[in-house]
């Protein structure tokens, strides 16, 4: 009987130390070949590159490298740089235009597409840009009469040197 509960008791303790170790799962050994996509079928062209869109202003020109960079988003802090080509179609205020015409602060719309790393412009549409001097100017406000009564008449208010 002292037999019997020594087995058993051995038998438990290796359980209990066993157990765990096979547990763990071993995994496969990694292949030394990297995973080959598939091959593509037969005549199937590759994906075209996807079009993108950036409006803002633009930050600076290089007229050397043909590039420009525009700000856009919260505090300018979202754009693109753009290269251009000879493929770009740049209109100015619904007029054909030219990479000359593109200067700093003015406000662009852009599409524009990926290609080995570089942002190719599409098209770059330069905004009519806002005029100060033709919009109409704001009356003064009324003056308030001592004391935070009525407005006084322009006719009637004191005049101060």
């Amino acid at each position: 009987m002292r037999f019997l509960t020594v087995l058993a008791s051995v038998t438990a303790i290796v359980a209990l130390v066993v157990a765990p170790v096979m547990a763990q799962t071993t995994q496969p050994a990694p292949s030394p070949y990297p995973a080959r996509p598939a091959p593509a079928a037969p005549g199937a062209q590759p994906a075209e590159p996807k079009t993108k869109e950036v409006e803002g202003t633009v930050k600076k020109v290089d007229a050397a490298a043909k590039t420009l960079h525009v700000s856009a988003g919260l505090l300018g802090l979202f754009g693109a740089a753009l290269e251009v080509t000879g493929d770009t179609k740049i209109q100015v205020e619904g007029k054909s235009g030219s990479f000359a015409d593109i200067h700093e602060g003015a406000k662009v719309k852009a599409s524009y597409e990926t290609h080995d790393g570089k942002n190719i412009a599409k098209s770059i549409e330069v905004m009519a840009a806002e005029q100060k001097a033709d919009s109409p100017a704001r009356p003064a406000p009324p003056a308030i009469a001592p004391g935070g009564g009525a407005p006084v008449p322009s006719s009637e208010q004191p005049k101060t040197q």
